[in-house]
């Protein structure tokens, strides 16, 4: 132990960031550890766990729902995925949408777009209850979880890899990642467990063989995580739709080149948002940025998996900005 009380991740990482600025942090919820103040010597504020302080409430709710941005960033003529809504029977209490309501709507862009498309919940992260289904049955029975999550689900079109995560703030790129599929190959020894451990520091760990991710295994043609894997099989665990918070590594993307910049920082535009993350899909850093798809924006992105792939340093840094923005502070200190 190194004496730091144990904190929720995104507060550690602040915490990281504000020793190096030499700034304080003090929790104010010793309990749980997610209502916290910092502090430059000149300035305070509170803040509250990963949620960016630096985008207006209209911003982060706009961005916080999948159908809306899509619709606002098509406007402004940028790529999305081709998307409809689903609501649940009986969300809205106080208006009556019963005849939009139910699985009607994303069964008929099924039948217009073809199979196989994309179910997710209008709002949430970290992949929960993303899927990708082949036919109506598979929709319906996706639609349950999601309606549950949220109340109101969206269908959209599969994009095709390259998948990147690109943060940006105030103006200027701030930190990302290529995603891609855990491909492993067998040597007739390591189990598929180890082999995976080799490509991703991540999985080294206990901890995330277990819970909830361990539920999200895929069926890698009936293979356990402990079986060993014959010499020369090649096994894909990631899948079409890739995160870090499943079967995904990624690759840290230090420099982002100047026409991705400005594509990026124009969709963030769109939303009034000044801290966002954008989840490009569709095409790499050497093709035309405007090849790619916006998939989903995010108004309070997370550094954890970048310092969890093994990039700490470069994720402190990062925080250590978006702390400087959030009191005024662009040149940093104290």
């Amino acid at each position: 132990m190194n004496g730091k009380p144990r904190l929720p991740r995104t507060v550690a990482l602040a915490r990281d960031a504000a020793e190096r600025l030499g700034w304080g942090l003090r929790v104010l919820d010793p309990e749980y550890g997610h209502l916290f103040e910092i502090d430059n010597g000149e300035r305070r504020r509170v803040l509250i766990g990963a949620l960016s302080p630096l985008n207006d409430s209209v911003a982060s709710r706009l961005a916080a729902d999948k159908y809306f941005t899509a619709k606002l960033l098509e406007r402004a003529g940028l790529r999305v995925p081709a998307t409809e809504r689903c609501l649940a029977p009986g969300f809205f209490e106080k208006e009556n949408y019963e005849e939009k309501a139910g699985p009607g709507p994303g069964l008929e862009f099924a039948r217009r777009h073809g199979y196989p498309v994309v179910v997710k919940p209008n709002r949430g992260s970290s992949g929960r209850y993303v899927v990708l289904v082949r036919d109506e049955g598979e929709l319906r029975a996706a639609l349950e979880p999601a309606w549950e999550r949220h109340g109101v689900a969206v269908v959209q079109e599969p994009i095709p890899t390259p998948d990147l995560r690109l943060d940006f703030l105030d103006g200027e790129y701030l930190l990302g990642y290529e995603r891609s599929s855990l491909r492993v190959t067998g040597d007739g020894r390591a189990t598929i467990r180890q082999l995976v451990a080799r490509i991703d520091r991540r999985f080294t760990a206990d901890a995330i063989w277990q819970g909830k991710r361990s539920a999200s295994w895929p069926d890698a043609a009936g293979r356990r995580p402990d079986c060993v894997l014959p010499a020369g099989e090649e096994l894909d665990l990631g899948g079409t739709v890739l995160n870090l918070n499943t079967w995904a590594s990624g690759r840290l993307i230090p420099e982002l080149p100047d026409r991705w910049l400005a594509y990026g920082l124009r969709a963030g535009a769109v939303l009034g948002l000044r801290h966002f993350g954008i989840d490009f899909r569709g095409a790499g850093l050497d093709d035309p940025p405007e090849q790619a798809a916006i998939v989903e924006i995010n108004a309070s992105p997370l550094l954890l998996q970048i310092h969890a792939l093994g990039w700490a340093d470069e994720a402190v840094e990062a925080q250590a900005r978006i702390l400087r923005a959030a009191l005024g502070d662009r040149e940093g200190g104290g």
